[in-house]
């Protein structure tokens, strides 16, 4: 039953970093990018004081999770919500950061909500080439949590003044979570490629 839920899924051999889930296309690697798509930088924020006034202005920032730059390899970066949101592209060109109802066609596509996580970190048969790491997230105090453990993924949805929805995913849980958490909050981004 797993191998019929995954006939969908295909590397694109043409392009290496995505891979086709469905009917979408995403990247295989986390967002890794310093500058917005019209080339203004995005600023980083390594310490508690920097990360704060980013959330205090509203304004887009990154860092590496646990502010280590040598292990960020495919990890990429984490951003603040502010920095998806940003009118000047977080994405790189012919990509976007996924709305809340793309996320759930994600979902929907692995079997639903309650073995799609899972089925993202899947090895062998069962891998869908999503290719999940595990950087967890930078909270609004500025502090990490879940490195090597856990993944956090925005998407381009509010869910209220102060919040935008999130997919979560453990490495010991085989759901793919979705929660509403504060715009503060550094997770990372896994762009689905334009229609």
């Amino acid at each position: 039953m797993l191998l019929l839920l995954l006939t969908g899924c295909k590397r694109e051999s043409a392009s290496p970093g995505q891979v086709t889930i469905g009917e979408q296309i995403w990247m295989t690697e986390n967002l890794d990018v310093d500058h917005y798509r019209n080339g203004d930088r995005i600023p980083e924020a390594r310490s508690v004081a920097e990360w704060n006034a980013a959330i205090t202005k509203q304004e887009g920032a990154w860092c590496y999770s646990m502010n280590d730059q040598a292990g960020a390899g495919r990890k990429g970066r984490l951003y603040n919500w502010y920095a998806v949101s940003d009118l000047r592209g977080l994405a790189p060109m012919g990509w976007h950061v996924p709305d809340d109802r793309e996320w759930s066609r994600l979902a929907d596509h692995l079997g639903g909500a309650g073995v799609a996580g899972g089925r993202l970190r899947g090895s062998g048969a069962s891998a869908s080439g999503f290719d999940l790491l595990f950087p967890g997230s930078r909270n609004c105090l500025g502090d990490f949590f879940g490195d090597g453990a856990l993944a956090f993924f925005w998407s381009a949805t509010v869910s209220g003044p102060f919040e935008a929805w999130d997919r979560e995913i453990s490495l010991s849980d085989a759901r793919l979570g979705r929660v509403s958490v504060g715009k503060g909050l550094g997770l990372s981004v896994r762009c689905v490629k334009d229609n």
